[in-house]
């Protein structure tokens, strides 16, 4: 076996271990409160009528909930052990690495330096720290992406997960609809990988459909949109900027510039996106067309694009939870890895650690947060995540031209 292979399957096990062995035991109540509630309806009530009470929450964290209440039992211990539903979201966190860095795979043929990631605070947090989910959807999609260049129907079973475990996965479809454009040269793999991404769809929903659940989750999805009307939600964006008072008491409906916060918001992210993604995909188009692999240059492009269109979700939408940045740090690290440039992996690391410690005081012995002006200097320091992402997109794109 080869000895740097075994060598990164040891650190990533050590480093895993590590991680379960000083998991914290504090977490954010709200969040855990729900999974601890969730945990006992589905412990209670079964699988089938997840839908047919207060939860809101997609399948694949259903089924994660679901496992989780089998593994430990009785009420008690699901109620005393919730942490420990961690774990999950720290495997997650690890997952791509272990594809791209455990195995032999000739998905990305470049040096990882994956311990630069996985000791990011920034990029564990959230999991370690929080006890969120957002490294679940994050990852799935990222791996969707990479995967997709070389293995189309994969791909779709993967952002299917990512669908099913949080609407945000949405923000991904630009970049999969790219990338699958590229690998998918026959009419019979796109009805293959529909087929199989319809059918993986219809598995996740057959304990809900008898029970009426499947109907309600639809009926959930629709409303998502406008479930917080608030113009940020912690979110230290653009609208800590441009706007007076503080945005978490701003209904987004509210008229601003003529139209709703709302929608000038959508429309500053359609424009930011479209400016990101035509050159991408005109890359895409020419490798295509030319039957050439996607080169260095390329993936520093998909990369960089990508997490610029999450930055972008981000910086520009209303209704945004200060973890919804969350995908910037892995899309930006691999930017790094192939570019060799890691300013902007650690100019974006930085903001989003910051928001989500402010969001969850007394964890540091530094009250940051106490600091007059702390969410516009965190919105400041977006803002400029922003601005040197797009500078080095644009020059990354006019080099590519010549």
């Amino acid at each position: 076996m080869d000895n740097s292979l075994t060598k990164t399957r040891i650190e990533l096990l050590l480093l895993f271990v590590l991680y379960l062995f000083i998991l914290p035991r504090v977490y954010m109540d709200y969040d855990m409160g729900f999974w601890r509630e969730w945990a006992l309806t589905i412990h209670h009530n079964g699988l089938a009528n997840t839908y047919n009470s207060t939860i809101n929450y997609f399948p694949v964290f259903i089924y994660a909930l679901y496992f989780y209440d089998l593994l430990q039992g009785t009420d008690a211990n699901i109620i005393h052990n919730i942490n420990n539903i961690k774990c999950l979201f720290v495997f997650f966190d690890f997952l791509p690495l272990l594809v791209l860095c455990g195995f032999r795979q000739k998905i990305l043929n470049f040096k990882i330096p994956y311990l630069f990631l996985l000791l990011n605070i920034a990029y564990v947090f959230d999991s370690m720290v929080w006890g969120q989910i957002d490294s679940i959807y994050t990852n799935l999609a990222f791996l969707a992406i990479v995967v997709g260049v070389f293995y189309p129907i994969p791909s779709m079973l993967l952002y299917t997960l990512a669908l099913n475990t949080k609407p945000q996965a949405i923000e991904f479809l630009p970049v999969m609809a790219i990338v699958l454009f590229y690998s998918i040269r026959n009419l019979k793999t796109a009805l293959t990988g529909v087929i199989a991404a319809l059918g993986l769809q219809f598995i996740l929903l057959i304990p809900f459909l008898k029970t009426g659940g499947a109907a309600k989750l639809l009926t959930i999805t629709s409303h998502l949109v406008g479930l917080y009307p608030k113009l940020s939600i912690c979110a230290f964006n653009i609208w800590y900027l441009i706007t007076r008072g503080n945005p978490y008491f701003i209904n987004d409906n509210d008229t601003y510039l003529l139209i709703s916060y709302k929608a000038i918001g959508l429309l500053l992210f359609s424009i930011a996106s479209l400016l990101v993604l035509v050159p991408l995909f005109l890359k895409i188009v020419h490798l295509r067309k030319n039957n050439l692999p996607l080169n260095p240059k390329t993936y520093e492009t998909l990369f960089l694009a990508t997490g610029l269109l999450c930055l972008y979700f981000f910086y520009f939408n209303s209704q945004m939870h200060e973890r919804y940045a969350h995908p910037i740090i892995i899309f930006f690290f691999f930017y790094a890895v192939v570019s060799g440039n890691y300013k902007l992996y650690i100019l974006a690391s930085i903001p989003y650690f910051l928001s989500l410690d402010k969001c969850f005081p007394d964890y540091l012995p530094i009250v940051h947060y106490k600091i007059i002006y702390a969410s516009v200097v965190i919105a400041i320091w977006y803002t400029a995540t922003v601005v040197y992402g797009s500078y080095l997109y644009y020059r990354l794109v006019k080099e590519s031209k010549l």
